[in-house]
């Protein structure tokens, strides 16, 4: 019976120093470099924005996090890359609402799901977006334009840099709120479309505030209003769309998706992390220094994250539907 006890006793002993040692190899995340995938080019917006969320993060991680551009079909060949990677938290992604939003809806052999392959550790926050105009277009404000382009339908461009960017769908969603109707002339790039406005080939682009507002500034465009609920502080004077009878939003979500099966220690670690970081007014400053505003309070939690992601999943499908934006 002593025999029967004593086995007993050693088969529990050792039990619990695997359990010990589970725990104990759980709290050593990370114990080596991240890296971090950015679907777009290096040198772009989203890859500036991305080496700086890098920073902070590796910085309170205590472990380096390398930025690997994978770059491709609008974002969808480093996407795809993420969602096989390995699902241990050393490979993240950082990416925007194109990735995972818009892409799904408009390519048609798109070999992930954006919902079920990935988990959203963090939304960092989004850019504003102003609809600009070109000095020949014969408004001074969004009133007065929304009065001439609902008088004569069809009788304003838009420029955007290529056909399902963020340009695109945005002004689409703005023409059915407004209900308005603009003509869409794409570009090949945010530069010769925002040079096409300047140069009063196009009438009208949404583009995010700080491409626009220098030009704005020096006189070469003029802004008719901003997507955000509130005026934004480096552009007091220009009001939002909600002041102008059109409450929509057209904020493209910036942030970090963890692979499908992560465990999840190391996403709420990540949650964490990432929720400490952007409560810090440095890097809110930071951040606004490259054009991101900080989301809100209410995308901390987990359960937030994944609301809001299948939420926007279903905005943008929506859009894209009604405005008939598919790959050909």
């Amino acid at each position: 019976m002593q025999t029967v006890k004593r086995s007993v006793l050693t088969l529990v002993a050792c039990f619990g120093l695997v359990l010990t040692g589970a725990v104990m190899g759980q709290g050593t995340y990370p114990d080596r470099a991240i890296k971090m995938i950015v679907a777009w080019p290096a040198g772009g917006g989203t890859d500036n924005v991305a080496r700086l969320i890098a920073k902070f993060l590796g910085e309170r991680l205590k472990q380096p996090i390398v930025v690997e551009n994978r770059s491709g079909a609008s974002g969808v060949i480093g996407t795809e890359y993420a969602a096989k990677a390995a699902p241990d938290g050393y490979t993240i992604q950082y990416t925007v609402a194109d990735s995972h939003s818009i892409n799904p809806h408009v390519f048609k052999n798109v070999s992930f799901d954006a919902l079920k392959d990935f988990i959203p550790v963090a939304v960092v926050g989004s850019m504003p977006n102003v609809l600009v105009a070109n000095n020949s277009v014969p408004a001074s404000n969004m009133a007065d334009f929304l009065k001439l382009a609902r008088a004569e339908p069809d009788r304003f461009t838009y420029a955007s840099w290529g056909i399902a960017s963020g340009a695109h769908i945005r002004t689409e969603a703005f023409n059915k709120e407004a209900k308005i109707k603009l003509r869409h002339i794409p570009y090949q790039g945010s530069g010769p479309a925002f040079a096409a406005i300047v140069g009063q080939q196009v009438d009208v682009m949404m583009v995010p505030l700080g491409l626009a507002y220098g030009s704005a500034k020096a006189g070469k465009v003029k802004i008719l209003g901003v997507d955000t609920r509130d005026r934004v502080a480096e552009a007091p004077e220009v009001p939002t769309f909600t002041e102008m009878g059109i409450p929509v939003s057209l904020a493209f979500w910036q942030g970090i998706l963890v692979p499908a099966k992560t465990p999840s220690d190391v996403v709420v670690r990540l949650n964490k992390e990432m929720n400490e970081i952007l409560a810090d007014p440095k890097v809110k400053q930071a951040l606004l220094g490259v054009g991101v505003n900080v989301r809100s309070n209410d995308l901390q939690s987990l359960a937030q994250l994944d609301f809001y992601m299948r939420d926007e999943y279903r905005r943008w499908g929506s859009v894209i539907k009604d405005a008939q934006i598919i790959e050909k």
